[in-house]
């Protein structure tokens, strides 16, 4: 009941993946005979602004404060006195599912319009990284406080003592993380946590209910490890665990997903029953180390055994939905990132299924009949079970950084990029699948694309995307067209003078109605 109501207060607002934009005033790439009061953002759903930067031919960029924001329409006042040139005014929203989405509007005042002078700043290698570390942590934590409690109100002779630090990490780590996720909307510097506005950011997403119920789950944990009656053990284990689901619903593309009213409630069970699957390992490693006796002290183990075959079949069931809801066709677990991340959570499932398997049907029924050397081989095989564990909840960090192809609609597959050649020669790049020769010429970019083997690659679709994360400025995206010759032509505006190789190139190539390709790479000086 606890977690149907949590989703019910989270199905309040709908959410239909990310937030796209729509329509731009000034129309992207404008060229206006004089600067605009006031440019205005149109997305397709309400969406709430972290970050607005104006990058002009004066330089450096300089963050703008939006008017009218909240809504699907966001009005940006501009300078009155601009100078003629070029502008690129970059913007960071945060969609319904919680996550930030990117991109830049550019125009230009003057028929003559000049270059943009982009300012470097720190990449955010780092904060990445953090990021991914404190959800990891966290996710670790959290699960083996739940499966402690829940094994305490098993048995309450067992106090789980072990799980107490865990609490204490787990709660301290929701700040950090919290502080991460204020960074990761504003795209800030580390720094940047020493200002209000990141954690002012932070507290207004959806991921704070995730850590606001995250922060209630590790309480009924703890509150569970620390009674002493039966009751108040079992309910505080059994919130603890309806709360951990609810709260990775809260926020996140596989909550998002529509249907709501399907993908929510799939998501509160599949991690519910994999933080009752993967939180009892570190208590029974412990159930079965040395000075347990086995009459009586395994008990726990054969009640684990009972219950753990339906709670399986329902991890795999509504994992199962939930790929279903988030790939359009299965080329996309090997073409997307999501895609690769989501085989590599299967393949390591699979060997803990084929661990979970030999433990239950080779080693727990000698075992729980006093058979010593059952006994330390099925220790042994749960340790090991739990260190594919704590490497699945790592894989499953990764998601933060991977988008779903249907709630994107984003490139199919991910290419590395290399460059080859100098000047005047093109920039090359080059994928598994298709390789494009881009040349520019003035504020027109030409691009050839073909096939590994050299041969014409005929796409239904071009989109070139031009990015600086030094500068802090979002993607820049332009559809190209097709030439009689075969090449496609797109132009882009003005574009820096110098500095021109902290610039990163995209092309996103739709090869059919079904297919699309992405190619990345830097720009060269």
């Amino acid at each position: 009941m606890l977690a149907l109501a949590a989703c019910l207060l989270m199905w309040g607002q709908a959410a239909w993946g990310h937030a796209a934009l729509v329509s731009a005033d000034p129309a992207p790439g404008a060229v206006l005979e004089r600067a605009p009061d006031v440019a205005v953002l149109t997305f397709n759903e309400p969406v709430s602004v972290t970050a607005l930067r104006l990058l002009g031919p004066q330089g450096p960029a300089v963050d703008v404060a939006p008017v009218d924001a909240g809504g699907r329409r966001i009005r940006v006042p501009l300078p009155a006195d601009a100078a003629r040139g070029a502008y690129l005014l970059s913007w960071r929203v945060v969609s319904a599912d919680g996550h930030p989405v990117g991109g830049t509007l550019g125009y230009a005042v003057g028929a003559s319009a000049g270059p943009v002078r982009a300012d470097a700043a720190a990449t955010p290698g780092g904060r990445l990284a953090a990021i991914w570390l404190g959800r990891w942590l966290g996710y670790a934590c959290l699960f083996a406080c739940v499966g402690a409690a829940l094994f305490r109100a098993r048995s309450l002779s067992d106090r789980q003592a072990w799980a107490r630090p865990l609490v204490w990490l787990g709660l301290g780590l929701l700040p950090v993380n919290l502080g991460l996720q204020g960074l990761d909307l504003l795209d800030r510097p580390m720094p940047a946590l020493l200002g209000w506005p990141a954690w002012v950011a932070a507290l207004d997403s959806r991921y704070a209910w995730t850590l606001g119920l995250s922060a209630l789950a590790l309480l009924a944990s703890a509150g569970a490890l620390r009674t002493r009656r039966a009751g108040a053990a079992r309910g505080c284990a059994g919130a603890a665990l309806a709360l951990a689901g609810a709260a990775l619903a809260a926020s996140g593309h596989a909550g998002t997903a529509p249907p709501q009213w399907l993908s929510r409630p799939l998501v509160v069970l599949h991690v519910a029953t994999a933080a009752a699957w993967l939180g009892a390992l570190v208590p029974l490693v412990r159930l079965l180390g040395p000075g347990r006796e086995a009459a009586a002290g395994l008990a726990p183990l054969a009640w684990f055994s009972r219950w753990i075959a339906p709670a399986v079949a329902v991890l795999l069931a509504s994992g199962a939905g939930l790929a279903l809801l988030q790939l359009d066709r299965p080329a996309d677990l090997w073409r997307t990132p999501y895609g690769i991340v989501l085989s590599a959570k299967l393949a390591l499932v699979c060997g803990l299924l084929a661990i979970a398997a030999f433990n239950r049907w080779r080693c727990t029924v000698p075992a729980l009949a006093g058979e010593a050397a059952a006994r330390g081989c099925l220790r042994r095989s749960i340790l090991l079970e739990t260190v594919v564990a704590v490497a699945l909840l790592g894989v499953v960090s990764l998601w933060r950084f991977t988008p779903p192809p249907r709630s994107l609609d984003a490139a199919v597959g991910a290419a590395s990029a290399q460059r080859h050649g100098h000047a005047p020669a093109p920039f090359m790049l080059f994928g598994d699948r298709a390789h494009a020769a881009v040349t520019r010429s003035g504020d027109a970019w030409f691009i050839l694309l073909t096939d590994p083997a050299g041969r014409p690659l005929v796409a239904q679709g071009l989109t070139l995307a031009l990015s600086n994360p030094r500068a802090g400025i979002e993607p820049l995206r332009r559809e190209a067209r097709r030439l009689t010759d075969g090449r496609w032509r797109v132009e882009t505006g003005p574009l820096p003078a110098s500095g021109i190789g902290h610039w990163r190139l995209g092309l996103e190539i739709l090869v059919d109605d079904f297919d699309q390709v992405t190619l990345e790479g830097t720009l060269p000086p």
